[in-house]
């Protein structure tokens, strides 16, 4: 046939023929596939036919002919692997006291420092929090014409201003909360509360003595203002449900439920390693940007062993966190269920990490560090023979919130200082 034709129209028309050829072959396999799909088997030997049909199946008898055809079930197979993700650079971290979640603002300082993403900073350099414990507002940022990537110092949880900045369409809301009884415990002992409302007489200890009759103490106190918001349902309050909502619990569970479609990700303290590798999972992050030291942990001495009388004394008063807390623990371990083994395989290798980056990076022994509020906490040394290549990131892992924060203005400054100073405008919604 191509003899009555020239040779490029010969080649033409072959390819045409080819092309319709494989049109019919694909036409062919889908029809087999959804007939398979949509039929309901008969009897044990129909539905082993229909699993076997759903097997890539030869319909010719050429080597030619197959490889084609090897070509367009590989273009309709199933098994097409997902396309890599994309890490997650905007995010939202609500700090909360006495968590751990200085160890996560650290993470979020040194993940966003290497990748050079804009921090929201607090509008003066003398603060290092958002005017908490007031509900977060846009004028209490610096002003930068760029809108920022990360926001994890303290800020009390405001649902417009913050949705406005960072948007939910393109951030990631986190938080992290921790069992109701330590924290609490914790909180009223290391910020010495029991000194901003009395002075307990004998030996009581002084959170039983509170706990024995806290409405009364709370009385005293015409303004309930600063770190004594922190007396009731401290957690409540710094995710934005005010003091006087926390004695109705349909209120209390009603915020919970808005909580929960608020915030992405919500860690515990308790679960502290499942859940960095479950945000390490859906942020698609690596090992290494959520390696951490743990930063502002009290003393052994501070920590007070509660009695059991005084820890049900405590979960009463704070009945709103206990109900915050019960029900995102339920949540984190759904959504670690959702992961499957493989999660507990990068936890494995996650914990090896951390064993290894503290031997490789810090000296042995007991160091102090005094951050704020007038108490030691733990602190650490990095080693002198420590290699030059984990230097820096050894001595970043070791930073406190507030040196980063100056870290981050001088920063901010340099870039100020070489772009155009129309764009340097406070943020206004």
């Amino acid at each position: 046939m191509c003899g009555m034709f020239r040779s490029r129209k010969c080649t033409i028309l072959l390819g045409f023929v080819l092309f319709f050829a494989l049109i019919g072959i694909a036409l062919r396999f889908y029809e087999r596939r959804v007939f398979n799909v949509i039929s309901p088997p008969q009897d044990t030997a129909k539905r082993k036919t229909r699993t076997e049909s759903l097997k890539p199946v030869s319909v010719c008898d050429c080597d030619n002919d197959c490889k084609v055809d090897d070509f367009v079930n590989d273009l309709l197979s199933d098994d097409t692997p997902p396309p890599p993700c994309k890490p997650v650079n905007n995010i939202l971290f609500l700090k909360t006291h006495k968590t751990g979640s200085s160890t996560v603002t650290n993470i979020l300082n040194r993940y966003g420092d290497t990748r050079d993403l804009m921090f929201a900073l607090p509008i003066s350099r003398s603060l290092y929090s958002f005017f908490w414990p007031r509900p977060f507002q846009l004028r209490f940022t610096q002003a930068f014409g760029r809108a920022p990537n990360i926001l994890c110092n303290h800020a009390r949880y405001n649902k417009v201003p913050m949705n406005w900045l960072f948007p939910k369409t393109t951030t990631r809301y986190i938080t992290l909360l921790r069992e109701p009884t330590d924290h609490f415990e914790s909180v009223f002992n290391f910020f010495h509360l029991d000194k901003r409302l009395f002075r307990p007489k004998n030996k009581v200890l002084p959170l039983q003595a509170f706990l024995q009759n806290a409405s009364f103490y709370l009385k005293q106190v015409k303004n309930i203002t600063g770190l004594l918001t922190l007396t009731k349902n401290p957690t409540l309050f710094e995710l934005g449900l005010d003091t006087k909502y926390h004695e109705d619990l349909d209120i209390v569970r009603n915020y919970i439920r808005f909580l929960q479609h608020e915030f992405d990700i919500v860690m515990l303290m308790e679960h502290f390693d499942e859940s960095l590798i479950l945000l390490k999972r859906r942020f698609c992050w690596k090992i290494e940007d959520i390696l951490y030291f743990k930063l502002n942990e009290r003393l052994q001495k501070h920590k007070q062993k509660i009695p059991s009388l005084v820890k049900d004394q405590i979960r009463h008063w704070n009945s709103g966190d206990v109900l915050l807390y019960d029900a995102f623990n339920r949540t984190l371990w759904e959504m670690i269920k959702e992961e499957g083994p493989a999660f507990f395989e990068d936890l494995s290798l996650f914990r090896r990490e951390l064993k290894n980056i503290k031997t490789k990076c810090l000296r042995e022994g007991n160091f102090l560090t005094k951050p704020y509020s007038g108490r030691f906490v733990q602190g650490y040394a990095v080693r002198p023979d420590v290699s030059e290549e984990l230097n820096d990131t050894c001595h970043k892992m070791i930073t406190n919130e507030i040196p980063y924060l100056d870290y981050h203005r001088d920063k901010l400054v340099k870039l100020y200082q070489t772009i155009d100073r129309s764009v340097y405008r406070p943020f206004s919604m």
